[in-house]
C-alpha cells in the first residue's frame, strides 16, 4: 500500500471533493487517478503498477511523494501543527511519523526556540501515544530529549515529567507483550520507591504520571482494582496544578478514568452515573483514550441491558474503525459487538463480528485481546450448545496459556477454562455442579463481570438448566 493510497482510504467523500482542486500535470494525474481507482481495494504488485503506468520505480515513488504533499496542502491549508493533528485524527500513524520527521528537518532552522519547544513537546505526545504496532521507542526518546533541550527555563520537574510519562507509556505498552513483567523491566517496589522520592515535592506532572503508572501496574501486572482507585484518587488531587499542561479538559478526562476504575471494581451503577454525565456533556474525539472510554461506556450499557444505547454508540464510533480496519480500535469495536450480540442472544451476528475481530488481531497481535477473543469464542459455542467443540476449545486454550510461560498473570483464565470444562463434564454425566465448581463460578463471575458483561452467568444458568 502506498502512502497516497493510505491517505485516500481514510477520506470522506467531501474531503475527496477537496482534492478536485489539485493542479496535476502529466504523470501526476495518471498516478493519482490510478491510485484513486484502487482507493477501496488492494493495489496490484509494484511490477504490475510500473508496467501499467509505463514509469520507473524511482519516478513512481517521487510522484507519490509530490502527490501526498499536494493532498496535504488541499486538505489542511497551512499544514504544520494542523496537519499533524489531521493525521492523528485519521489514525495514519505511519504518515504522522514521516511528517514529524519531515517538519523537524524542514522547519528546525526557521522556528524560534519557543516554537521548537512547542513542536517537540507535541511530537513527543503524539509518539508516546502511538499504538503498540507503530511505537518507536528510540524516536520517542529522541523527541523527548529535543523538547528538554529547547525548554525555556528548564527545571528538574521537566526532566522528571519526560521520565515518568515515558515510564507510564512503557508499562501500558508492555502489557501487549507475551511476557509483560519481564519485558517491562519495572517492578512494584521500584515504583513505590519513586513515590517515596516524590513525596512532598512540587514535581506535580511527574507525580501524576507516576500515580498513573502504579494504576497501570495494578491493572495489568498485579490485579488489585481497589488500589487502582486509591492511586487514581491521588492523581485527581493534582488536577488543578497540572490542568495548564493539557490540551484537553483534564477534569473530564479524570472523571472518565475514575468511572473506568469503578467499573473494573464492579461498581457498575456508580460508573454508569459518571459516564452518563460526562457523555451527556460531550466527549471530544481528541480526548485521550477516546476509543477506550467509549468501549467502557458501551460495556456498562450492555451490562445494564441498555442494548440500544450501546449499539448507537458502537455504530457511531467503532463501525467506521472496523470498516477501515484500524487495527486495535477495530478490534475493540468488533469485540464490543460480540459482547452485545452474545448478551442479547443474536448469536449469528456475534459469530460474524467474532471472525472479524480474530482476523484483525491476527495481523496486529495484542495478547490481552487474543485472550479475550478465545474466551468469547468459548462462550459463543457454549451458548450455541455445541458443547463438544467448546470443550475442545477450552482444552486448547489452556495449552496455549501454559506455552506463554506466564501462568501467574493469566491464572484466573486457566481457572475459567477449567470451569467451562467442568460444567460440560457435569452436563454430560447429568451430575449437579460441584461446590468447588460453583465457588469458581462465583469468583470468576465477580472478577469478569465488567470485561465479559455478565456472560459467565449465562453459561452458569444454561448449565443448570441442561442438568435439570
Amino acid at each position: 500500500m502506498s502512502q497516497l493510497q493510505s491517505l485516500l482510504q481514510t477520506l470522506s467523500e467531501n474531503e475527496m471533493v477537496e482534492l478536485n482542486t489539485l493542479r496535476l500535470i502529466g504523470k501526476e494525474k495518471v498516478v493519482f487517478d490510478y491510485t484513486q481507482k484502487y482507493r477501496q481495494q488492494e493495489l496490484p504488485g509494484i511490477e504490475t503498477i510500473l508496467e501499467t503506468l509505463r514509469i520507473t520505480d524511482a519516478h513512481y515513488y517521487k510522484i507519490n511523494s509530490i502527490l501526498l504533499r499536494k493532498c496535504y496542502e488541499a486538505l489542511v491549508p497551512g499544514q504544520d501543527a494542523a496537519l499533524l493533528q489531521f493525521l492523528k485524527r485519521k489514525n495514519l500513524f505511519h504518515l504522522l511519523r514521516h511528517e514529524m520527521l519531515f517538519q523537524d528537518k524542514k522547519s528546525a532552522a526557521k522556528k524560534s526556540k519557543t516554537e521548537l519547544e512547542a513542536f517537540y513537546l507535541s511530537c513527543f505526545h503524539y509518539l508516546i501515544d502511538f499504538p503498540y504496532k507503530y511505537y518507536d521507542k528510540k524516536l520517542t526518546h529522541t523527541f523527548g530529549q529535543k523538547y528538554l533541550e529547547h525548554k525555556h527555563n528548564r527545571r528538574e520537574s521537566d526532566s522528571l515529567y519526560i521520565k515518568f510519562h515515558t515510564l507510564f507509556s512503557e508499562i501500558n505498552r508492555m502489557a501487549a507483550r507475551k511476557n509483560p513483567r519481564k519485558s517491562s523491566g519495572i517492578n512494584l517496589p521500584e515504583l513505590l520507591k519513586y513515590e517515596k522520592e516524590l513525596e512532598n515535592s512540587n514535581h506535580y506532572l511527574a507525580a501524576y504520571y507516576l500515580y498513573r503508572s502504579i494504576c497501570s501496574y495494578y491493572s495489568y501486572y498485579d490485579k488489585h482494582p481497589e488500589k487502582v482507585i486509591i492511586y487514581l484518587e491521588k492523581a485527581m488531587t493534582l488536577k488543578d496544578k497540572i490542568a495548564f499542561f493539557f490540551p484537553v479538559d483534564i477534569h473530564i478526562f479524570l472523571q472518565l478514568l475514575y468511572a473506568d476504575a469503578l467499573f473494573n471494581n464492579n461498581q457498575v451503577k456508580d460508573a454508569e452515573m459518571i459516564y452518563n454525565a460526562v457523555f451527556k456533556t460531550g466527549v471530544n474525539e481528541n480526548m485521550y483514550g477516546y476509543y477506550y472510554h467509549c468501549e467502557q461506556y458501551i460495556l456498562v450499557s450492555i451490562i445494564q441491558k441498555k442494548y440500544e444505547q450501546a449499539q448507537l454508540l458502537m455504530d457511531k464510533v467503532f463501525q467506521p474503525c472496523i470498516d477501515n480496519k484500524l487495527d486495535i480500535y477495530a478490534t475493540r469495536g468488533a469485540m464490543s459487538y460480540v459482547k452485545l450480540y452474545l448478551s442479547n442472544g443474536e448469536l449469528k451476528k456475534a459469530s460474524a463480528y467474532l471472525n472479524t475481530a480474530k482476523a484483525i488481531n491476527e495481523k496486529t497481535f495484542y495478547l490481552p485481546f487474543d485472550i479475550q477473543l478465545r474466551v468469547l469464542e468459548n462462550i459463543y459455542f457454549f451458548l450455541k450448545k455445541d458443547y463438544d467443540f467448546s470443550f475442545q476449545l477450552a482444552t486448547r486454550n489452556m495449552k496455549f496459556l501454559k506455552a506463554q510461560e506466564q501462568d501467574d498473570i493469566f491464572k484466573s483464565y486457566m481457572q475459567l477454562w477449567r470451569m467451562i470444562i467442568g460444567m460440560i463434564n457435569s452436563m454430560n454425566k447429568g451430575n449437579k455442579l460441584s461446590d468447588e465448581l460453583v465457588k469458581d463460578y462465583n469468583f470468576l463471575n465477580k472478577r469478569y463481570t465488567n470485561l465479559y458483561c455478565g456472560l459467565l452467568e449465562q453459561l452458569y444458568l444454561q448449565a443448570i438448566k441442561e442438568i435439570k
